[in-house]
């Protein structure tokens, strides 16, 4: 009985202590499986940061948990001409540090090429989350500091380098170098991404001042260009935004709908509004009233003509259309069309089909009057009778980004592609995601970039052959852009395509502008790489041009801005002080 009792005991005890071993390490397991761990927190704060200084502190951490800092710091690589990069470093270092003026003068001129060496190659912002190669910077930074050394110099004549020489060099290099142009295209309410496109260039210091739109584009670029630096910050947010013409549509609606005699039940107004937007955008190119749009687009632009927002912002506005007569492209700007009110020109690219939406542009006459804008036209085409169409798409080789490059010297466009439906067939030049980030790209995200060219291939191919409608033009095909571009496409998700029923109202508008800013924060270093010298030479050559006595002496620029910036590499080295060996990585 005693040993029956003491078995009973043990057999209990041993029981108690299996389940109590396997109940430990079940919860160790699904702590380890369910917790996540440093990257994936990291990852998380990078889909969600509502702020760019937010965004860019956890890019640094995690550029630090994966070990990107070191390819980050060994220069060599295949992708670009490191040597190249390392020989121009050292003499521009060299000739700041020796006060060589006009060293540092040819040494800037003679190489000043936006991609040198190969350093614009996306690849090299593919690796790391927060930058690329450290020497690409640090050339890039070097270049800007002689820029602004070469601005402060004080010029004599027994120097060889007089106030009116120092201006010549800076335009020629402005020359050389070539402008940016922010392209925004498309994307209905999805368009209100490129408002948040907009505040993210503007707060780093890369918002270009040539701007070009088409469709939604040219109405968010309109609500842009007619606003100073000092303005943007303040208009791009929406409680600064009028959307009164929105609110009233609405009122309207509602109003019409429980007036109406029959019956409807609530869960079928989306559909009612999904057949009445579609049928609105089969007849007439677009989604929403044009009516409405107008009232918004007045109200917040007003009666400016392009010559009267670019005196007043310095900002050269391009909206494109198409004349229906000709089917030759036209691009408005204050060269091309000086005095055409700027909202009549937004809503008439906003239009895919003018013989079903014919909108006249309506332009200032001498005496300040507003009238319908009559220029020359074709014997067979009437000027009264002369409509608009969209321009995304034009007939001919002769494109709306063509015209811009040979107006205003454009060979870098940064495009804000906000048209969602074409999620699948876009290559975005970030096209590797944050979770999968590294020196290749996927086989998954090679075989559909593969795909979208084939597709857009045969597209074009029916559109050379007449078998595509402008409204099909205007949703699948892209203009071909003439220059060095950077694309940023927003993330949508399939849930966002139900805000397509509802009309914009400021929470709508404070989500798509944060969309947007989260398009362009992880690639504001190669944004920066791009534009950030031609920033300071255009900055410094309207300081020369102006003539302004300058605070700052040259040698100060170089005592205390050259010195403190130069030496910040590793280690305290100097840049110029390579490595023993440096095998291609």
């Amino acid at each position: 009985m005693a040993l029956s009792s003491k078995i009973a005991t043990f057999v209990a005890g041993f029981i108690t202590v299996f389940i109590d071993v396997s109940l430990f390490w079940w919860l160790r397991l699904y702590r380890y499986l369910t917790t996540p761990t440093r990257k994936q927190l990291l990852l998380e704060t990078l889909s969600t940061a509502h702020l760019y200084e937010e965004w860019a502190a956890a890019a640094h951490q995690l550029d630090r948990v994966v070990d990107n800092y070191v390819w980050r710091d060994t220069p060599p690589t295949r992708i670009y001409d490191y040597n190249l990069i390392l020989d121009r470093t050292d003499q521009l270092y060299d000739a700041l540090d020796h006060d060589d003026i006009m060293t540092l003068c040819h040494t800037l001129r003679s190489g000043l090429v936006r991609n040198l060496g190969n350093i614009a190659d996306p690849k090299l912002y593919n690796r790391a989350y927060a930058g690329t190669k450290l020497i690409i910077e640090r050339y890039i930074n070097e270049c800007v500091l002689a820029v602004q050394y070469i601005t402060a110099y004080r010029s004599t004549s027994d120097e060889g380098l007089t106030n009116q020489s120092k201006l010549d060099l800076l335009h020629d290099a402005r020359q050389s170098l070539g402008r940016s142009c922010l392209v925004l295209q498309g994307g209905s309410i999805f368009g209100l991404c490129h408002l948040g496109v907009v505040k993210a260039l503007h707060l780093q210091g890369l918002l270009p001042r040539i701007i070009a739109g088409t469709a939604t584009g040219a109405l968010m670029a309109a609500l842009v260009g007619v606003h100073t630096d000092e303005e943007l910050p303040s208009f791009l947010r929406s409680e600064n935004i009028d959307l009164s013409a929105f609110a009233a549509a609405s009122e309207r609606a509602a109003q019409a709908a429980a007036n109406t005699a029959k019956t409807r039940q609530a869960g079928n107004d989306w559909l009612s509004t999904l057949v009445r937007r579609a049928r609105r955008f089969i007849e007439y190119g677009y989604v929403l009233d044009v009516k409405v749009l107008e009232e918004c687009v007045r109200a917040n632009v007003g009666d400016l003509t392009f010559e009267e927002a670019y005196l007043r912002t310095k900002r050269v506005l391009n909206i494109t259309i198409t004349l229906n007569g000709g089917g030759v492209p036209s691009l408005l700007n204050y060269v091309t069309a000086p005095n055409v009110l700027i909202w009549s020109a937004a809503l008439a690219s906003n239009a895919s089909d003018a013989r079903f939406s014919p909108i006249m542009l309506q332009c200032k006459s001498a005496n300040g009057t507003v009238e319908p804008w009559e220029i020359p036209a074709e014997a067979s085409v009437k000027p009264a009778k002369r409509t608009y169409r969209n321009a995304s798409i034009p007939a001919d080789r002769h494109t709306p980004l063509s015209r811009v490059a040979e107006l205003f010297n454009v060979n870098h466009f940064i495009i804000s592609q906000a048209r969602p439906y074409l999620a699948p067939f876009l290559s975005p030049s970030l096209h590797l995601s944050h979770s999968a980030r590294s020196s290749r790209e996927p086989w998954s995200a090679f075989a559909l970039r593969l795909l979208s060219m084939e597709i857009q291939h045969r597209l074009t191919q029916m559109h050379q052959l007449g078998l595509l409608s402008p409204g099909i033009r205007r949703l699948l095909i892209d203009e071909t852009v003439p220059g060095a571009s950077w694309t940023l496409v927003p993330k949508v998700n399939l849930s966002d395509f139900a805000r397509l029923l509802r009309n914009p109202t400021r929470e709508e508008i404070d989500y798509w502008i944060l969309r947007g800013e989260r398009s362009v924060w992880p690639a504001v270093t190669a944004l920066k790489m791009r534009c950030i010298v031609e920033r300071e030479l255009d900055a410094g050559y309207q300081l020369v041009r102006s003539r302004k006595p300058l605070d700052l002496d040259h040698r100060t620029i170089v005592k205390q801005t050259v010195h403190q910036q130069m030496l910040k590499t590793k280690g305290g080295k100097r840049p110029k002080q390579r490595a023993a060996s440096m095998g291609a990585g």
